[in-house]
């Protein structure tokens, strides 16, 4: 289906979704960051329970994309050109756009959990986390070291 199409009749949808997709991790990185201290943050926010969770999203994403024979042809040469242009796609962008949202949260759980386990709490990089992903590492580690904290 051609993209244009998709953006003309889907506009509306393609919104609602990003905005969701943008807004869906956004109560588990506010208890993380503000409300650390809460024994139900502490229960949920564990990596390997949140991301299968929030990955069904982006299953449901991808077939509800396949049952609407909307996605886009996958590109035979290999070259940026037909990355960008693979891309471009809306669905493949929205797809793109979840990962990015569910690893940032893997991440930020990641950092989150090292951080009870040390005693101590990490807003900044949780926040820096949340908007830039794996750019918090460097943050956090330089703050491990300054505690004399091991990396693993």
């Amino acid at each position: 289906m051609p993209i244009w199409l998709i953006e003309y009749f889907g506009a509306k949808d393609l919104d609602h979704t990003f905005v969701f997709i943008a807004l869906m991790t956004l109560p588990l990185w506010l208890g993380m960051i503000f409300f650390s201290d809460s024994k139900a943050v502490r229960g949920f926010a564990r990596p390997y329970l949140v991301v299968p969770i929030y990955c069904s999203v982006l299953v449901l994403l991808l077939w509800k994309a396949y049952q609407s024979s909307i996605l886009p042809e996958p590109f035979i040469h290999i070259s940026y050109d037909s990355a960008r242009s693979f891309s471009e796609h809306p669905i493949t962008f929205l797809v793109l756009f979840c990962n990015y949202q569910i690893l940032n949260l893997f991440l930020g759980t990641m950092i989150f959990q090292k951080a009870l386990k040390c005693g101590f709490r990490a807003p900044v990089e949780l926040f820096v986390c949340s908007f830039l992903g794996a750019i918090a590492l460097v943050p956090f580690c330089v703050r491990l070291l300054i505690r004399g904290e091991k990396l693993t």
